[in-house]
Parts: C-alpha cells; structure tokens; sequence
C-alpha cells in the first residue's frame, strides 16, 4: 500500500518544503520517460523534448505532494508554456514522469485537495527546514 500524501501548492507553503525541491532540483537532470499512465497521455504533440534534459529554471514548481508520515515530498508537479500550450508534469520518485500533459491555461492548480494549514503542513514545513540545515 502506497503512504498517504498531502499536496501542498506554491502559493500556501509550507515555505520550506518548497525550498527543498528547489535544493534537490537544483539543476538540468535525466527523467525516466516510462510507465503506463505517461504512455496514455502522449501523443506526437507532445514536446518530449523539453524533458531531455528537464531543466528546472525553464519550469514553474507548482505543486508538491509528501508523505503524511515523514513530511518529505514524493511527487513534484511542474508547469511551462510550450509553443502557446501549457503543459504540466509530474515528476515522482527517481526522476520519474507520472504524467506529462497540456492543461487548461486558467489552471492553478489550487484545488480543494490542497492542504494549507494544520499538523501536516506544520510537519512538512519542520521536516524540510531540518532537511536544508543538515545538507
């Protein structure tokens, strides 16, 4: 059974765990482009290219997801316009794309899932800060 996770936007913190993705990605990486769900969504529209090599200043962090349980993040989910559509990934564990697909340009990815506030936000925030004095 997969842990539980907690998705946490860009715009309501916590500050530090969104830090810590900006220190772990802290520069252009290799992603693994396999899986099922990201086999589904592709197409010959979409820009694979602008995964190889993912470069994290071309892209816009929008949502984290991590583990309830350990405050850490699992997943990552990016945005950038791409030749006039706004295409969003998702990056997991060891660099794996979830998913890779073109949103809507009103997209904010604020939803009612988002966590804003209380004890998870709290652990995330502590965890992660933890995380950045030690590394």
């Amino acid at each position: 059974m997969p842990p539980e996770v907690a998705r946490f936007h860009v715009s309501t913190g916590p500050a530090a765990l969104f830090a810590r993705v900006g220190d772990v990605f802290d520069g252009p990486r290799a992603l693994r482009v396999h899986g099922d769900h990201l086999a589904e969504r592709v197409t010959a529209a979409t820009p694979m290219w602008a995964l190889d090599p993912f470069v994290p200043a071309d892209w816009e962090l929008v949502l984290v997801e991590a583990r309830t349980d350990t405050g850490k993040f699992v997943n990552t989910t990016w945005r950038r316009t791409v030749d006039g559509v706004d295409w969003w990934v998702v990056i997991g564990y060891r660099n794996t794309v979830r998913t890779f697909y073109p949103a809507d340009p009103g997209k904010t990815g604020m939803g009612p899932s988002v966590v804003v506030d209380g004890p998870t936000h709290d652990l995330a925030d502590r965890v992660n800060r933890a995380l950045r004095e030690t590394s």
